[in-house]
């Protein structure tokens, strides 16, 4: 889906090879390992794995874990999550 068509709260499906086009609170992960390239965040190369679970702590991006950012590759598995910022308010558009 296109980042522009987005807006808090839609709900969508990421896949491997999937460009995350919106920050994304993941819900449910539909494979045994889902994992995801934030080079253009935090410009490590090595893949990142992501959960489900809450996390309590942590305001650093290497830190949330159950979330997905704009801009970064799906590496490994599919995943569903909840939009919850779009363009200027994501993480890149902080930047």
């Amino acid at each position: 889906m296109e980042s522009k068509l987005l807006v808090p709260g839609d709900i969508v499906k990421v896949i491997i090879g999937s460009n995350v086009p919106a920050d994304i609170r993941l819900i449910e992960l539909n494979s045994i390992s889902f994992q995801v390239e934030e080079a253009p965040l935090t410009g490590e190369s090595v893949s990142v794995h992501k959960q489900t679970e809450i996390v309590t702590e942590g305001d650093i991006l290497q830190d949330q874990k159950n979330m997905i950012f704009s801009s970064t590759i799906v590496n490994y598995g599919s995943a569903t999550g909840i939009v919850v910022f779009t363009g200027m308010k994501t993480a890149i558009g902080r930047v």
